[in-house]
């Protein structure tokens, strides 16, 4: 008895090391680039669990060796979250990396709340970066313009994608901003100011 209960489990041993050495449910991955024209992409960032990315574009590539997807002369671009689309993007290339964050030499977003135009551009080897995992914008150049809002323009910016927190500058960095002002009727004067 004790002869047959060693046989099994040798018989066991043996079955469960030629179970190991078999290939299981791996994930095939391509070894060549891969190439879609006029293709829509959907980005579901694991750190921004909400919002939606999608992206029209004339050529997506996406590069398994670097896990990156890089999509060229985009059409048509927007983040929404829930069913509100908070802001429109476009940009001639634009690399979304391993990390769901996206890196472009420049990027043109439309805040359709405020109906403001942002202009994000890099420079000197630094490029626009959206940082999922902090829900911000990285800028080295941004210029704003909108109707009633002026121009404005900032270097080394940090701001959310809602743009409620905005930071920029630093050392040898210029910041710039023009407002627009109502017309103001010159026989009014402000409270307690005398004649």
């Amino acid at each position: 008895m004790a002869k047959a209960a060693l046989l099994a489990l040798i018989a066991l041993v043996a079955t469960l090391a030629l179970l190991a050495r078999t290939p299981g449910d791996e994930r095939d991955v391509p070894l060549e680039e891969v190439v879609l024209h006029d293709a829509e992409v959907r980005l579901f960032p694991a750190s921004d669990a909400d919002a939606v990315w999608r992206f029209a574009a004339r050529d997506v590539r996406y590069d398994p060796n670097r896990r990156e997807t890089t999509l060229t002369d985009l059409t048509d671009g927007e983040r929404r979250v829930g069913s509100e689309v908070d802001f429109t993007l476009l940009a001639d290339r634009l690399v979304i990396g391993r990390d769901d964050d996206l890196r472009s030499e420049r990027m043109d977003v439309h805040l359709i709340e405020d109906d403001l135009d942002v202009f994000m551009t890099g420079r000197n080897d630094r490029q626009v970066l959206v940082a999922h995992r902090d829900g911000r914008f990285e800028v080295p150049d941004l210029r704003m313009v909108g109707e009633g809002f002026g121009e404005s323009r900032y270097q080394d910016v940090r701001v959310t994608f809602d743009f409620t927190d905005f930071e920029a500058g630093g050392p040898d960095t210029v910041g710039i901003a023009e407002f627009e002002l109502d017309d103001r009727d010159p026989d009014r004067r402000p409270e307690g100011a005398s004649p």
